[in-house]
């Protein structure tokens, strides 16, 4: 497994964790007590308004990643399990790689068959 893979495995795994909701929860919960402590500055709002979206995009796209590697480890189980079958569809196995079109008739064709 390549540094990427590692990484954003570890930071998918971690922030998963009641651990890390209950350390962002502390955080929020200061960072209001810091503003009504000491009052609301410039500092206080950008803090909040530049950071959480920053921090948002950066999971959004690990997240992304992790869920990514998971479909296709996913997938590829699938596809060993259907092709130990005695007469494995060969459009079945292929049915991650084909247009929305194609998998509308083929799950109506199965459907039939069903």
């Amino acid at each position: 497994m390549d540094r990427w893979n590692r990484f954003s495995h570890r930071i998918t795994h971690q922030t998963g964790t009641k651990g890390f909701f209950a350390l962002v929860l502390g955080l929020v919960v200061l960072w209001v007590a810091d503003g009504l402590t000491f009052g609301p500055t410039r500092n206080w709002e950008l803090t909040v308004t530049c950071g959480v979206p920053i921090l948002t995009l950066l999971m959004v796209i690990v997240l992304q990643h992790a869920q990514n590697r998971d479909a296709k480890a996913t997938q590829l189980k699938l596809n060993e399990l259907l092709l130990a079958l005695d007469a494995p569809d060969s459009r079945i196995i292929r049915a991650g790689h084909l247009g929305d079109e194609d998998l509308t008739r083929l799950s109506e064709r199965y459907e039939e068959r069903a």
